[in-house]
C-alpha cells in the first residue's frame, strides 16, 4: 500500500481525534519516504487513539515500508480488530504473510480483502496477490481461476498474465504458457524477464521457429542492460543459449542485484553487507558449522547426489544444519536427509531476514546456497549475510552475479581460473569432479527392449536430456547420425506431452521418419535406471550438458558422448567423464562428436568394452566414490575457513 492510499483511507473530521497531529506528521514522513521517522510518529498516534482502525493501518503500512515484518502483521491484525472492514489491512496483512512464506494464511488473508473490496483495481489487486499465493502452495488450478477473473476484469494487467503462465505451464500447458508470455510483451515489449520466458518455454517444446532472432534479440537486450537497473531476470532461462559467457554473468548480476534490493522478497539494500563486514573469526570452539540451504530437500536430482556426503562429514570437523525452504514431499529420500543432520530447520514460514538472523542465531559458520537463481531459491537470505561465509553449490550451473557469495565451488575442467572473468564468486576447486554421487542409486534390473518399448535389434541413442537443452545443433548430428548408422533410434524423453508435433516435424525435415523417434515417458526413480541401462550410448547436448543425467546414464552403465564449451553448464558432462575414466568421448567440435556416435554404433564391440568398463568398475571409480569425494569437500571447506579465521579475504582456491 502507497503513502497516497493510506492517505486516502484517513476520514473527515480527523483533526478532532486524539493523535491527529502524530498521525499528519507520520503521513508527511511517509510521503517523504522516511519510513523509520513514519513508524514512530504513527505509534505516538496509536497510543492516543487505540481504537483508531485508520492509525494501525497506518502504522502497520510505516512498519511494513521499514522491513519490520512481524510489527507489520500485529499492526495489522490490530487495526482488524478495531475494523473487520478494512480491505486495505487484510491486503497488507496478506503481504506480511507471504513474506514470511506463509502461504496459507496469506491466501485467507487476500479473499477477506476480496470480500470487502468491491470491484474496482484493489479487488483486482488481490485477486492477483492470492493467486500468487496458491501458486506457492502448488495450487496450480485454483490460481488459473483467479488470473482468468483478474485478466477479465484488467485486460492490460501485465502481471496477471505473468503468473497465469507459471500455473499453465506447471500444469503442463507450455503452449498456453507461452501464448500468456506473447501478450506480457505485447503489454511491455522491454519486459526482458518475459523475453527470456517465452525463448524458454518454447525451448521446452522444441519451437524452433524464431531461435536465431530470439538469440539475436536476447544479445542486444543484455548488452544494453548490463550494468544497468537491477531487473529480474531469469537467468537459468538463458543458460542452454550459446551465448557469451559474460553475457551469463551480466544477467545474473542485474537479477543477483534484484534479489538483494527486495523484488518480492523484503529485503533492504541498506542491510546488504559486504565480505569485509564479516571477516572476523569465530569465537566458538569445535566443529565448523555448515548451514545447507535449499528448497530441494525431497525427491530430486541435488539431495539424491548430496545425501551420502551429508552423512558422510565428518562431525569431529563439522556440524550440519540443513534449511529447508520446500516442500515436504514424505519422500524417503527427504527422510534420509533430515535424518543426515544434526539439525534440520524449515524456514518456509520465516520472512528472509527472520530466516538470516536464525542462520547467524544459530552459530553458521559457512552458508552453503545449494539454489542459486532457480526456482524457488531463496537470495534474499543470503543477501542479508546470514553467515560470514557464503557458497554456490550444485543446484545452479553458473555464477549467481551476487556480490554477497564469495565462492562457488567447482573443479579444474568445470571453472578453470581461465575462466574466473565470467564468475562473480571466487573459483574453489574440487580437485577431480565437482559433482558429489550417492552410491545407493537403484542398480539396473533385468527388464527387456519391448518392455521399455524399444526394438531389440536396434542401435539405441538416448538423450534423456530436458527438451529445453535440445537445440537444432544437436538435434542436426542425431538426425545425421540416424540417417548414416542404419537400425538407429532416437530416445527421447518425454517432458511434456505438447512436444511430439514438432519433434518429428524437425526430424522429417532432417530426412528422418517418425518411426526413428521414440519418447520416454515418466517411471519411477527404481524403473529409470532399469530402463537407461538398455541403451547403447547416451547422446549429450550444448551449451547445456547433462548433469545428473549424466552421471545417472554411466552409472547404468551407458557410455556419455558430449561436446564441451566455456561456460559452466557447458563443461560437467566432460568432469563427469573424467571422472570414470572416459574422457576421451568429450569434444570440443560438433564433428568429433558426431563421429564418435557413428563408430559407436558401427562397433558393437566396442560399446561391449565401454559398457563392461562402467559395469564392472562401478564402484570403484572416481565418480563414485563418496569416502574421497567428502573428504576432498571437507578440505575445500576447512580451506576457506582457514582463511576467514586468519582475517583474509576470499580468494581463488585452486586444486593442487
Amino acid at each position: 500500500m502507497t503513502a497516497a492510499a493510506a492517505s486516502a483511507a484517513s476520514r473527515s473530521g480527523r483533526r478532532a481525534t486524539p493523535g491527529w497531529k502524530d498521525w499528519k506528521s507520520g503521513m508527511q514522513a511517509a510521503r517523504e519516504l522516511r519510513w523509520p521517522q513514519a513508524v514512530q510518529a504513527f505509534s505516538r498516534a496509536t497510543q492516543a487513539a487505540p481504537g483508531d482502525a485508520v492509525f494501525w493501518l497506518n502504522l502497520a503500512n510505516a512498519h511494513h515500508r521499514s522491513g519490520g515484518v512481524l510489527r507489520a502483521e500485529q499492526a495489522a491484525r490490530r487495526c482488524l480488530a478495531v475494523d473487520p472492514t478494512q480491505a486495505l489491512a487484510h491486503r497488507l496483512l496478506g503481504d506480511v504473510l507471504a513474506l514470511q512464506h506463509r502461504y496459507a494464511e496469506a491466501t485467507h488473508a487476500y479473499a477477506a480483502s476480496e470480500a470487502h473490496s468491491g470491484s474496482g483495481d484493489l479487488a483486482v489487486d488481490t485477486l492477483v496477490r492470492r493467486a500468487k499465493g496458491l501458486q506457492d502452495l502448488l495450487r496450480h488450478n485454483e490460481a488459473t481461476t483467479l488470473l482468468l477473473r483478474a485478466v477479465a476484469l484488467q485486460p492490460d494487467r501485465v502481471d496477471a498474465y505473468a503468473l497465469l503462465a507459471d500455473s499453465l505451464r506447471d500444469r503442463g500447458l507450455k503452449l498456453e504458457a507461452a501464448e500468456c508470455i506473447k501478450t506480457v510483451i505485447a503489454l511491455k515489449p522491454d519486459n526482458l524477464q518475459a523475453r527470456v520466458r517465452l525463448s524458454f518455454e518454447k525451448r521446452h517444446l522444441v519451437d524452433w521457429s524464431e531461435l536465431d532472432e530470439e538469440i539475436r534479440g536476447l544479445t542486444r537486450r543484455l548488452e544494453a542492460a548490463a550494468g544497468g537497473a537491477a531487473q529480474m531476470v531469469s537467468t537459468f532461462g538463458l543458460l542452454s543459449l550459446p551465448l557469451a559467457p559474460e553475457l551469463y554473468l551480466a544477467a545474473a548480476r542485474l537479477e543477483a542485484r534484484a534479489h538483494a534490493l527486495g523484488f518480492g522478497f523484503g529485503v533492504k539494500d541498506a542491510e546488504v553487507l559486504s565480505t569485509d563486514t564479516l571477516l572476523r573469526a569465530p569465537q566458538r570452539k569445535g566443529p565448523v558449522r555448515v548451514g545447507w540451504l535449499s528448497y530441494d530437500f525431497r525427491e530430486h536430482p541435488v539431495s539424491q547426489l548430496l545425501v551420502e556426503v551429508l552423512e558422510s562429514l565428518d562431525r569431529g570437523r563439522f556440524e550440519v544444519l540443513l534449511y529447508s525452504s520446500g516442500p515436504d514431499d514424505r519422500s524417503a529420500l527427504r527422510d534420509r536427509v533430515i535424518a543426515a543432520a544434526d539439525r534440520f530447520i524449515d524456514v518456509r514460514g520465516l520472512s528472509d531476514r527472520a530466516a538470516a538472523e536464525r542462520m547467524r542465531a544459530d552459530g553458521v559458520d559457512v552458508l552453503v546456497d545449494l539454489m542459486g537463481l532457480t526456482r524457488g531459491n531463496r537470495m534474499g537470505i543470503l543477501a542479508l549475510r546470514a553467515a560470514p561465509l557464503q557458497v554456490s553449490f550444485l543446484g545452479y550451473p553458473g555464477s549467481t552475479g551476487a556480490d554477497y557469495i564469495d565462492y562457488v565451488i567447482g573443479d579444474p575442467l568445470v571453472t578453470p581460473l581461465a575462466l574466473a572473468p565470467v564468475y562473480s564468486e571466487k573459483l574453489a576447486q574440487l580437485p577431480h569432479c565437482l559433482q558429489p554421487n550417492n552410491r545407493d542409486r537403484p542398480m539396473p534390473q533385468p527388464m527387456t527392449r519391448t518392455e521399455a518399448g524399444l526394438p531389440d535389434d536396434a542401435f539405441v541413442i538416448c538423450a534423456f536430456n530436458h527438451t529445453y537443452k535440445i537445440l537444432p545443433a544437436a538435434f542436426d548430428r542425431w538426425c545425421s547420425v540416424l540417417r548414416r548408422v542404419p537400425g538407429s533410434v532416437l530416445w527421447l524423453k518425454e517432458t511434456n506431452a505438447q512436444l511430439h508435433a514438432n519433434v518429428l516435424r524437425e526430424a522429417a525435415s532432417r530426412g528422418v521418419g517418425a518411426e526413428r523417434i521414440l519418447f520416454a515417458r515418466n517411471v519411477s526413480y527404481e524403473q529409470h535406471f532399469s530402463r537407461l541401462a538398455l541403451a547403447d550410448v547416451f547422446a549429450d547436448t550444448w551449451p547445456y550438458n547433462a548433469h545428473t543425467t549424466a552421471s545417472d546414464a554411466l552409472w547404468a552403465g551407458v557410455p556419455v558422448v558430449t561436446v564441451y564449451g566455456n561456460s559452466y553448464a557447458s563443461r560437467v558432462a566432460a568432469s563427469v567423464l573424467n571422472a570414470v575414466g572416459l574422457g576421451e568421448l568429450a569434444f570440443e567440435k560438433a564433428d568429433d562428436y558426431e563421429c564418435a556416435l557413428v563408430a559407436l554404433g558401427e562397433s558393437a564391440e566396442l560399446r561391449g568394452i565401454y559398457k563392461a568398463h562402467l559395469q564392472s568398475a562401478r564402484l570403484t571409480l572416481p565418480l563414485f566414490d563418496t569416502p574421497r569425494y567428502t573428504h576432498e569437500l571437507e578440505e575445500l571447506l576447512l580451506r576457506m575457513v582457514r582463511r576467514w579465521q586468519d582475517g583474509l579475504a576470499p580468494d581463488h582456491l585452486l586444486a593442487g
